[in-house]
């Protein structure tokens, strides 16, 4: 008998550039041979739901929670049996999102947590992990928690490197990437200098710049990362 078909809903549009890495990376990384041996995805884009960093760092800003419920109870009655949402600062609200759904919802962070080890198991020594994300994402505290969990040191950055960071992203965002190369160059330096092992490209517009840091510093990329557990899950029996 064939197992029936898992479809991952993707909460996406959090930014449209960083939906559409995601779903190369699914494909990347899925070993296929024809169309069917590859993943089923159903994707929300939508560009407009409220800024997550600003909601988190501004209790007077929108909320995105209200969109990002409605779209993912949208997947849900879609057909979708589980969620991923690529994008890192919306994980700040993954429990109040799960809560609505009858169906898993795989966390961008746990799927990092995972290739970290994967990398010490491999033989890499890596156990201080610097964390290159947003501002919202950095005060929601979720990586720390999971690295800390995981047993990995987070090193949060300092007030300059996390306005280097900002300006790496708000310049993704805008299209403008090939101005963004020299901005995360120096910052992913200065973690180096700072102590860090490895560093997380834990906002989904970081990893459109993976290529600019790969010779300064080890990355795992949360992209990839969550993709890779886009593809366990589905291949679960």
């Amino acid at each position: 008998m064939s197992q029936p078909v898992k479809l991952i809903g993707v909460l996406g549009g959090m930014g449209p550039a960083a939906t559409a890495d995601f779903m190369g990376q699914v494909i990347a990384n899925t070993s296929a041979r024809v169309d069917q041996d590859h993943i089923p995805l159903l994707i929300f884009s939508d560009p407009v739901i409220p800024d997550r960093s600003t909601s988190i760092l501004d209790a007077t800003a929108p909320s995105p929670l209200p969109m990002l419920q409605d779209h993912a109870l949208r997947l849900q009655k879609a057909g979708a049996t589980a969620l991923v949402i690529p994008c890192n600062t919306a994980h700040h609200f993954h429990p109040d999102i799960a809560a609505a759904l009858n169906i898993p919802v795989l966390h961008i962070a746990d799927a990092v947590c995972e290739d970290l080890c994967q990398l010490q198991h491999a033989g890499s020594s890596v156990r201080n992990v610097a964390l290159m994300a947003t501002a919202g994402t950095i005060m929601s505290g979720f990586y720390r928690q999971r690295l800390e969990k995981a047993g990995f040191a987070c090193l949060i950055p300092e007030p300059e490197e996390q306005a280097l960071i900002n300006e790496v992203i708000r310049l993704v965002k805008g299209g403008n990437t090939p101005a963004a190369i020299a901005p995360v160059r120096e910052v992913s330096r200065r973690l180096k200098a700072g102590g860090a092992d490895a560093v997380i490209l834990g906002c989904t517009e970081l990893p459109l710049l993976r290529d600019a840091i790969s010779d300064i510093l080890p990355y795992v990329d949360s992209t990839r990362a969550l993709a890779q557990a886009c593809i366990r899950y589905a291949r679960q029996d």
